[in-house]
């Protein structure tokens, strides 16, 4: 396997906030065993993260994909604030475990509805390492050995975010 790409798309009936985006697994205790590039015949295991409700299909051009539960994680990200109040996490999360102000600090932190969003006490420019507990979807993708008698080849996955249309107000 070349290359594996994701790519993540919006279906019908999301909402403007609604998030969905995915990544390699390279967790040292995960699947992956720390692993982020792999081989014809691997299986390359991957976290999706969604908004609250977001229900995912999920296809790819060669191989299977496997899995599908869901895992809890503690994650940390250095945030930045420019001149504001407010900064974004990269993903939903379920709750800020820890917050430290590397320099400045602008005072405690407030999580948004929508999981992603943090405001500040004050405004200025500042950083925050935001230590978080996030749910994420584990899947994996299984490669084939080869594909069309290429030893060397690409695969896609596409993973499509929907949600359902009693939630949007949509009709069938």
């Amino acid at each position: 396997m070349n290359n594996a790409t994701i790519r993540v798309q919006f279906g019908s009936g999301t909402l403007e906030s609604d998030h969905l985006s995915a990544e390699v697994d390279g967790r040292a205790v995960g699947p992956n065993e720390g692993k982020t590039s792999f081989l014809p015949g691997d299986t390359a295991w991957f976290l999706v993260f969604r908004s609250e409700g977001i229900e995912l299909v999920l296809e790819s051009s060669a191989g299977s994909i496997v899995g599908g539960t869901e895992v809890s994680l503690v994650k940390t990200e250095d945030v930045s604030f420019e001149a504001g109040a407010t900064a974004s996490l990269p993903v939903p999360v379920r709750a800020i475990t820890d917050v430290l102000w590397i320099g400045r600090s602008l005072g405690a932190l407030q999580l948004g509805a929508d999981g992603m969003s943090l405001t500040a006490a004050s405004s200025g420019v500042a950083i925050a390492r935001v230590t978080y507990a996030v749910k994420a979807i584990s899947f994996g993708l299984v490669s084939p050995a080869s594909v069309a008698g290429l030893n060397d080849f690409d695969v896609l996955v596409l993973i499509t975010g929907t949600r359902p249309t009693s939630e949007t107000g949509e009709e069938d």
